[in-house]
């Protein structure tokens, strides 16, 4: 009997130890593409506000098979003074008449009350992200004052 329960805890102990090693190790989110060449990037932006709007121009590079880009928001925590969570507000998908052409958004801030926050990545057909942009302070400014 004795030798049994060492049996069991033996097998007990292994199967503990196993599932420790397959649970913790290695990266715990989906495999990302990875391609030879250049990452996309966002050259030369630029951005102004104008009364209720950000407008941001800009020029994507990269991959010629297309290149979209991201655009995050948040606002500015009163506070901390800090920005909060990003989230996504606009995605544009990768298109090859995209690359090398200047482009402009426009992005309506809604109110004068609230400090948002934006940042801006390039992305290409691959799935390749870009790095992130300076952050961009905006504020709407009420025109009628």
């Amino acid at each position: 009997m004795n030798m049994n329960v060492n049996g069991i805890l033996r097998v007990l102990t292994l199967c503990l130890f196993a599932g420790l090693l397959l649970a913790g190790c290695g990266r715990k989110e989906p495999p990302q593409l990875v391609a030879t060449g250049a990452a996309p990037q966002i050259v030369g932006l630029k951005y102004e506000v104008n009364g209720g709007s950000l407008k941001l121009d800009f020029t994507l590079v990269g991959s010629p098979e297309g290149v979209g880009y991201q655009i995050d928001r948040t606002e500015m925590d009163p506070y901390c003074g800090c920005p909060g969570f990003f989230r996504r507000y606009f995605e544009q998908p990768a298109f090859a008449d995209q690359v090398g052409k200047p482009l402009t958004k426009l992005i309506n801030l809604k109110t004068t009350e609230r400090e948002y926050v934006f940042r801006i990545r390039a992305v290409d057909a691959l799935g390749n992200l870009g790095p992130w942009s300076e952050l961009i302070h905006a504020r709407g400014v009420d025109l009628m004052k």
